[in-house]
């Protein structure tokens, strides 16, 4: 019979074996671009991005358990930590309502980036922001696919298949409704591992589009 030394022990290289589950405050992330015609379609006033004709930056947004994480205790915005990276900031993540582009920056970090400064300080999270931007063309993906983005009705299996074709990962596509009726695509999500760099499969479920839809 075990002694209860040898039971401990035996229970310490038990648990000593189980997969070591992330202790981190996120599991992954969402990379979340938007669609500037779309989005402005949406406003009835002003909107300084009606003009853009490329996919933009609306966030990256870490994950848990299949949820966004917000508004975690942190290091507040502070712009001068990335002002070395204001111009491709300018191009890639603008705010595409307003123009105040420091002001948007500065609620996604706060709202979401600060969630992964465990391993993303602001630099960081900026920095690899844009290198996704660059890696995920979407837009030159879907016209490689024959997916060309000129006002029309789009089948949601298509665009989907596109992006799969091209990433071999599956999206998530977001829409919302126009006061006209219309389902407008004003976001593709693409869905990265916690290392901010490798794409992994998002959860088809979250796409809330309708089989068809205006890209």
């Amino acid at each position: 019979m075990a002694t209860p030394n040898t039971q401990i022990f035996l229970l310490f290289v038990f648990v000593s074996l189980l997969p070591m589950a992330k202790s981190q405050p996120f599991d992954d992330f969402w990379f979340v671009q938007q669609w500037p015609p779309n989005v402005c379609a949406l406003q009835s006033g002003r909107c300084v991005g009606r003009g853009t004709n490329s996919f933009t930056i609306h966030g990256l947004w870490p994950q848990k358990g299949g949820n966004s994480v917000t508004n975690c205790p942190g290091t507040s915005f502070d712009f001068n930590q990335i002002s070395h990276l204001e111009n491709d900031l300018n191009i890639v993540w603008p705010n595409l309502i307003t123009g105040n582009h420091k002001w948007f920056w500065g609620h996604e970090w706060n709202t979401h980036g600060i969630c992964s400064e465990s391993k993303f300080d602001q630099k960081a999270y900026f920095q690899t922001s844009i290198n996704l931007r660059h890696n995920i063309n979407l837009l030159s993906a879907l016209r490689v696919q024959g997916v060309v983005p000129n006002g029309a009705s789009k089948s949601k299996q298509r665009v989907e298949s596109a992006i799969i074709s091209h990433f071999k990962k599956i999206p998530v596509l977001r829409c919302k409704t126009a006061s006209n009726g219309q389902v407008l695509l004003t976001e593709i999500v693409m869905c990265i591992d916690d290392d901010g760099v490798t794409l992994i499969n998002c959860n088809i479920a979250k796409s809330n589009c309708a089989n068809n839809f205006i890209f």
